[in-house]
């Protein structure tokens, strides 16, 4: 009479192979995830603009120094005072003076456009 493996047996033969297609599914997902953050950053440095650019988390500091514009201006298209406020994610902005995402969005974007220098031909 022969006993079949244990539980713990089969267990082992498989665990390898298990915590490999775990980590390469982990890879992939990071990879993919890492691929697109360098996709973001290629558009930023290259001058390509677009709405998606702008994330709630970025701060107007932040947001003039990466777009290279005057924060005043930041604050003047959102309509805020700039003192007490230079600490706050735009998101937050958006919520603390109740104003519309969109068009918060937009303005801010819009002085974007206006110092972003335009492209000349080679």
């Amino acid at each position: 009479m022969t006993s079949s493996p244990s539980l713990w047996t089969r267990l082992r033969r498989w665990l390898p192979l298990i915590v490999f297609i775990l980590g390469l599914i982990l890879v992939v997902i990071f990879g993919l995830r890492a691929y697109r953050q360098y996709e973001y950053l290629q558009k930023i440095e290259s001058g390509t603009f677009a709405v998606e650019s702008l994330r709630g988390w970025m701060t107007m500091p932040y947001i003039a120094q990466l777009y290279n514009v005057p924060e005043n201006e930041l604050y003047a298209a959102l309509r805020v005072p700039a003192e007490g406020n230079a600490s706050l994610s735009l998101q937050q902005l958006i919520s603390k003076y109740n104003l519309e995402s969109q068009t918060a969005r937009q303005a801010v974007e819009q002085v974007i456009l206006k110092y972003r220098p335009t492209p000349t031909p080679s």
